[in-house]
């Protein structure tokens, strides 16, 4: 399949980004991130920060790879990331870069996740989840 086959319309997918455990076959973590915008101006930096965290990912111990996503319209944006475990993931989260970003935002967006754990890195297999995870109603409605 394909990503438009995954993902409905008005969801971009930036191209993947490799980390250095991007060869694995091994079972994998899987962690979908969604932050909600309240501005146009918001939204457009909470993508550039994702691009700057993307810059690292070549390097980032455990890092399978990540996709950057976007909707525009509805000033949502995120990641798919792909990790050998979920320690790997925490200690991501716990990058004193990446906890000063989510400091900094705190009360400016709302931030929802889904993770779970995949018997080998199927591409089809995450982008199913994870486009099942960006569709869910985020409104609070």
């Amino acid at each position: 399949m394909t990503r438009a086959e995954h993902f409905t319309e008005g969801t971009l997918l930036m191209p993947w980004q490799p980390g250095p455990r991007a060869e694995t076959t091994d079972p994998v973590f899987v962690s979908v991130t969604d932050f909600l915008a309240t501005s146009e101006a918001d939204v457009q930096e909470i993508y550039r920060l994702g691009l700057e965290l993307g810059d690292a990912w070549p390097v980032l111990q455990g890092a399978v790879g990540v996709w950057l996503w976007g909707r525009p319209a509805d000033l949502r944006g995120g990641s798919i990331s792909v990790w050998e475990t979920e320690q790997d993931m925490r200690r991501f989260v716990r990058w004193p870069v990446h906890t000063r970003i989510m400091r900094d935002w705190r009360g400016r967006v709302r931030v929802a996740a889904d993770s779970w754990w995949a018997d080998s890195f199927d591409i089809d297999g995450v982008w199913a989840r994870a486009a099942r995870t960006i569709d869910e109603d985020r409104s609070g409605s």
